[in-house]
C-alpha cells in the first residue's frame, strides 16, 4: 500500500503550487482488505479465499435503507434498517409526495395515496402516487445526493433533528404549489433530496395524452435503469425516464387487464400482476423505447397481487405471486402457461418477496411471516408482532432481516432472517402501504446483479487538485466495472456535487477539494460471473513540467523518463519532460527538475 497524505515540497515547488491556486493531492493505493474497508461496500465482499480484492456477492443483496410509502398521509419514509441495541431501526427522513401532506389526510384508497416504490442501483427511490381521481405521479428521491435549488451550498432536507428515531411533521420540509397549477413543478419541492416529480404520462408525449384517474398501481425498474408504470383503470403501461421522469414509450396495452404491480427480470421481461382477472402479464423487450413490446396474458388459478422474482441455477426466472390462500403461486418462464402451488403451509396473502439468499417470503394477510425454501418447504413460521393488523409488505434488508409492513397499525415489524425471532417494531407514517421493492433487492440482485464500493479519499488539504484514478481488475466477458468521482473540501458537501465518470489511468480535470469520493460500480454478466477488482489508485493532478508520468508528484520515476528521452525534441510546449522549456530533452532538464522533487532525495512514494 502506498500512501501520500502529506507531501513535503521544496521551496520552489511550493511556490509553484501556491501560484497555481491549488494543492497537490495525496496519492493512495487501495488493495488490501483494510484499505477496501475504509469505504462502503454494497453487494460486494473480500471474503477468503478471495481476500484483498473485491467481487460481487454470490447471494443477493439489498441496501441498508428501506423506503416506505405512507398512503394515508402522502409521504415517503426513509428507514435505516440497521439494528441499534433494542431498536430494530430508525426513521431518518420523511418526504412529502403531495401538497399539504404529512399528517393524516385520508385512508389508503383516496387522494394521492402513494404506494408503489422502486429503488435503483444507486439507492435512489421512486414512489408512485396512485392518485384516485387525479393524475398518477412519480417522484424521485435521492439517496445520498441532492439538488441545490436555492444555491446556498447546503443540503436542505428532512432530518431527525431530535434523534428520536421517528420523523415529526416539523422535521419534514414543505412542498408548496407556488403557482397553483395543480402540478409539482421542479422548483416547488423545498426538500433538496427530491429530484423531480412528473405525471404519467407526462402530457408532452404521444400527442399530449394524460390519464386522469388512471390510478398508478405498478412501478418497476428495467435493465436500462428506466422505469415502467402500470395504470389500473386504463390497463396499460408507460415507460418513463429515470433522469427526469419524462415519458419514453407507451401506451402498451395489457388487453383490458388492470395492472396491480410489476417487476422486471434480468432478460428485460416485465412481469405484471392483475388482481381482478387472475392473470400474470408478461411484456418482452422493455429495454427498447420503440418496441415491439410483445404482451402475453398468462392465466393463474387465483388473483395475482404481490410479486417477487427469483432465478434458479440455470438463470431461469421464477415468478412468485401473492393474492391467494395457498401462500403463493409460482410460474416458471419456459414459454408455457404453467403454475404450481408448492408451499407446504397455506396462508392467505397479499404481499410476497424473496430474501438475499433466494428464499421465498410470505406476509400473512393479518400479520406474521413465513419463510420458505425454493421447493416450498417451511424454514420458519412466525405470528404477528402487533396483533391482527392488515399487512401490505414484506421486505428483506441488507442483513437479510425481514420486515413486515402493517397498514392498520401504522408500523413495521422486524424478524431475524435466520430463525424468525422477533427483533422489534418501529412506527412510520399513516397507513404504510408498500409491497413492491423497497430495499433495492430487485435492482441489485434480480433485474441486474450489481454492487458498488464508495470511498472518500482524504487529500489532507483544502483545494487539493485531483487528476487520475487507476485500477487493476479481471473482467470476464460481459461484466462491467465503472468509476465516478466528485470532490469537496467538506465531506458533507459531497452529496450535493455531481459525479464525473472517469476511465482507468486517464487524466481528468475539474475536481478539486480536500476529499475525492470515488465510486466503483460492478455488474455481473448473464452467467452471474463478477468482475474482480484488485486495486484502485487515486492520484493528484499532474504538476506540469517535470511530472513526466503525470501522477501528481515529481520523483525518481520522472527523472528516469526524462533521462531516457534525452537527445529528442519536446513533443510540444507543454511536454512535462522539458524541464527548462527550451524545446529539447537534455541532461539540463534533469538538473532543472531536481529542485522540484516532492520528496527528499526525489524518493518514490
Amino acid at each position: 500500500m502506498t500512501v501520500k497524505p502529506h507531501l513535503r515540497l521544496t521551496p520552489l515547488a511550493l511556490m509553484l503550487v501556491l501560484a497555481s491556486g491549488s494543492t497537490i493531492a495525496g496519492t493512495k493505493t487501495y488493495t488490501l482488505d483494510a484499505d477496501f474497508d475504509l469505504g462502503t461496500l454494497i453487494g460486494l465482499n473480500h471474503s477468503a479465499p478471495n481476500a484483498n480484492q473485491l467481487q460481487l456477492n454470490v447471494t443477493g443483496t439489498s441496501f441498508p435503507v428501506l423506503w416506505i410509502a405512507n398512503a394515508g398521509e402522502d409521504t415517503l419514509s426513509k428507514i435505516d434498517s440497521k439494528q441499534q441495541g433494542g431498536s430494530p431501526g430508525r426513521e431518518v427522513a420523511r418526504y412529502r409526495t403531495w401538497f399539504n401532506s404529512g399528517a393524516y389526510a385520508h385512508d389508503a384508497w383516496s387522494g394521492p395515496a402513494p404506494s408503489r416504490t422502486a429503488v435503483d442501483k444507486d439507492g435512489n427511490a421512486y414512489v408512485l402516487n396512485r392518485w384516485f381521481g387525479g393524475h398518477p405521479t412519480v417522484l424521485k428521491i435521492l439517496n445520498n445526493s441532492s439538488v441545490d435549488r436555492n444555491g446556498n451550498g447546503v443540503v436542505d432536507t428532512s432530518v431527525d433533528t431530535n434523534a428520536d428515531g421517528k420523523i415529526q411533521t416539523a422535521e419534514m420540509l414543505p412542498l408548496v404549489d407556488d403557482n397553483a397549477n395543480g402540478l409539482i413543478d421542479n422548483s416547488e419541492p423545498r426538500d433538496e433530496r427530491v429530484a423531480w416529480a412528473r405525471r404519467v404520462p407526462d402530457g408532452s408525449y404521444a400527442n399530449g395524452i394524460t390519464r386522469s384517474n388512471g390510478i398508478g398501481r405498478a412501478l418497476c425498474i428495467g435493465t436500462d435503469g428506466h422505469l415502467w408504470v402500470g395504470l389500473y383503470n386504463n390497463a396499460e403501461y408507460f415507460k418513463i425516464s429515470a433522469v427526469d421522469g419524462s415519458t419514453l414509450a407507451g401506451p402498451v396495452s395489457t388487453n383490458g387487464r388492470p395492472n396491480y404491480g410489476c417487476l422486471i427480470d434480468a432478460n428485460g421481461t416485465l412481469w405484471g400482476a392483475n388482481w381482478d382477472q387472475a392473470t400474470l402479464t408478461r411484456i418482452a423487450n422493455t429495454g427498447s423505447n420503440s418496441g415491439p413490446h410483445e404482451v402475453r396474458s398468462i392465466p393463474m388459478p387465483s388473483a395475482v397481487y404481490g410479486l417477487a422474482l427469483r432465478r434458479d441455477a440455470n438463470n431461469v426466472t421464477h415468478v412468485i405471486m401473492g393474492g391467494s390462500c395457498n401462500s403463493y403461486v409460482e410460474h416458471v418462464d419456459d414459454g408455457t402457461d404453467n403454475w404450481v402451488r408448492p408451499a407446504k403451509a397455506n396462508y392467505c396473502t397479499y404481499a410476497v418477496g424473496t430474501d438475499n439468499d433466494g428464499s421465498i417470503l410470505v406476509s400473512k394477510r393479518d400479520g406474521g411471516v413465513v419463510k420458505f425454501d425454493a421447493t416450498g418447504g417451511v424454514l420458519w413460521d412466525k405470528v404477528s408482532q402487533v396483533g391482527s393488523a392488515d399487512s401490505r409488505g414484506v421486505i428483506a434488508d441488507s442483513e437479510n432481516a425481514i420486515w413486515q409492513v402493517h397498514r392498520a397499525t401504522h408500523n413495521m415489524a422486524k424478524y431475524s432472517g435466520s430463525n424468525g425471532d422477533f427483533l422489534g417494531v418501529i412506527g412510520v407514517g399513516y397507513e404504510p402501504y408498500t409491497y413492491s421493492d423497497a430495499s433495492g433487492t430487485a435492482a441489485l440482485s434480480i433485474t441486474t446483479k450489481t454492487g458498488s464500493w464508495t470511498v472518500d479519499h482524504d487529500g489532507g488539504v483544502n483545494g487539493s487538485a485531483w487528476g487520475r484514478v487507476s485500477w487493476s481488475a479481471m473482467m470476464p466477458s460481459g461484466t462491467g466495472l465503472s468509476a465516478e468521482v466528485r470532490s469537496a473540501d467538506d465531506k458533507a458537501q459531497l452529496a450535493g456535487k455531481p459525479f464525473q465518470a472517469v476511465t482507468s489511468g486517464a487524466a481528468f480535470t475539474g475536481q478539486s477539494g480536500r476529499y475525492l469520493q470515488v465510486k466503483m460500480t460492478f455488474n455481473a454478466n448473464p452467467q452471474n460471473q463478477s468482475p474482480v477488482l484488485y486495486d484502485v489508485t487515486v492520484t493528484g493532478a499532474a504538476l506540469g513540467r517535470c511530472d513526466a508520468d503525470m501522477d501528481g508528484d515529481i520523483d525518481q520515476n520522472d527523472l528516469s523518463l526524462i533521462s531516457r528521452a534525452r537527445g529528442t525534441p519536446a513533443s510540444g510546449p507543454n511536454d512535462p519532460r522539458d524541464g527548462d522549456g527550451d524545446g529539447r530533452i537534455t541532461p539540463n532538464d534533469v538538473k532543472a527538475c531536481l529542485p522540484k522533487c516532492t520528496a527528499t532525495s526525489c524518493a518514490v512514494r
